[in-house]
């Protein structure tokens, strides 16, 4: 059954705490309609980079490639779907 993750809301990513987000599915809050979202508000966490000592989450969309800050991350994510199912 999937869980449902909350993020700390502070400045930025610790590498750790972005490292455990890789491969979880997001849910776009801009995209998202209740209670049934579009396809183009599913995105999965595919990578981290580390800009200027900061670390920022990659998503892939199906329509796009984005990176984001913590502070974005917040922002702009509705939920994410820990998709570890057994």
């Amino acid at each position: 059954m999937s869980k449902l993750m909350t993020i700390d809301d502070f400045e930025t990513f610790e590498l750790q705490e972005a490292i455990k987000l890789i491969n979880k599915t997001v849910l776009m809050k801009e995209d998202g309609e209740f209670p049934v979202p579009g396809i183009g508000a599913l995105g999965v966490i595919s990578g981290v980079l580390t800009l200027n000592e900061e670390v920022e989450v990659v998503i892939k969309l199906i329509d796009r490639v984005t990176q984001m800050t913590k502070q974005e991350y917040s922002n702009q994510i509705e939920r994410v779907i820990d998709d570890d199912i057994r």
